[in-house]
């Protein structure tokens, strides 16, 4: 967008970012909708990321994006099949037994995560605005969980929680492996590297063969491209332009996104002290922001849920 004025550039930017992150808050949406159409775990991730890996080559084509080198691919694949397969299967596993509404809520405690990680263990500093964020993180998933403890299995609880977990380590690993990789074609590698994970364990189970209708092919098609493609291209797209700080902030729309379709299509009704929780899990979030937040130099270029 050269030429543009900065101050368009700022709006389509904060634009393009708010729309990835309600794009990507319909993934619990699209989860609970497909296991009330017949949908298995195992098939509903088997067919997103086939589905989303040709999408996004497609689109490293259109625009001339060059395949990752050689010594980046082996990284890119561990991202997918261990890092991207496990933490979608950890989250798309809790939705069989706590509302999306808190399966959103519970992964977003990931960047308070990767912030004491990275503290301990790879030298980053420990500021006053990151101790508040994790003090507000932790009350907040207290608060979700406690809220979540009388009406959901606790397995519900733990899958979601790990899920954040999971995705925690994938943000650190792509830290230090993205930066300079082309980020269409590598996602559109990790994406493949996940789709092929689950294309074996769908087989092996026998969950391969889906009974196609109307209604679950017009799913899974909204779940690649609005759930999946169109959210990773906006943000980074958006990233660009307002840079990672500002971006990462605005991506706290997925979360409180899907809450709000979680009651507006799904009928859930979460407790005072979860959406309490909630505001608090999110305000870490933004207690975070600065240039120095490790996820927030990745996110474009890392696939998420």
């Amino acid at each position: 967008m050269r030429g543009v004025p900065a101050k368009q550039r700022s709006l389509a930017g904060v634009g393009l970012v708010i729309l990835s992150g309600c794009c990507f808050g319909t993934l619990a949406i699209f989860g609970k909708v497909a296991y009330r159409l017949g949908f298995s775990t195992p098939q509903l991730l088997t067919y997103r990321f086939a589905g989303a890996a040709i999408v996004m080559w497609v689109v490293a084509a259109f625009i001339r994006q060059p395949i990752p080198v050689r010594r980046t691919l082996i990284g890119l694949g561990i991202m997918g099949a261990v890092g991207y397969a496990g933490q979608s299967g950890a989250y798309f596993s809790a939705l069989h037994f706590i509302p999306a509404s808190a399966t959103a809520l519970l992964l977003y405690t990931y960047p308070v995560v990767v912030t004491l990680v990275a503290a301990a263990f790879l030298g980053e500093s420990m500021s006053w605005a990151k101790v508040v964020a994790v003090a507000l993180a932790f009350v907040g998933t207290v608060l979700v969980v406690r809220a979540q403890l009388t009406g959901a299995a606790p397995v519900g609880l733990i899958l979601g929680l790990t899920s954040a977990a999971i995705y925690s380590a994938y943000i650190l690993y792509g830290s230090r492996l993205l930066p300079g990789v082309p980020p269409v074609s590598a996602t559109a590698t990790i994406m493949t590297a996940a789709a092929l994970v689950w294309t074996v364990l769908t087989t092996l189970s026998g969950q391969i063969v889906v009974t196609w209708t109307t209604a679950r092919a017009a799913l899974l098609s909204g779940f690649v491209l609005l759930g999946t493609a169109i959210p990773v291209l906006t943000f980074i797209m958006g990233l660009r332009l307002i840079g990672a700080s500002r971006a990462a902030i605005l991506s706290t729309f997925e979360p409180a996104s899907t809450v709000v379709l979680a009651v507006l299509i799904l009928g859930e009704s979460g407790s005072p002290l979860q959406y309490v929780g909630g505001v608090l899990v999110l305000a870490s979030v933004i207690a975070l922001e600065g240039p120095g937040w490790r996820p927030a130099r990745v996110l474009a270029q890392a696939a998420r849920e």
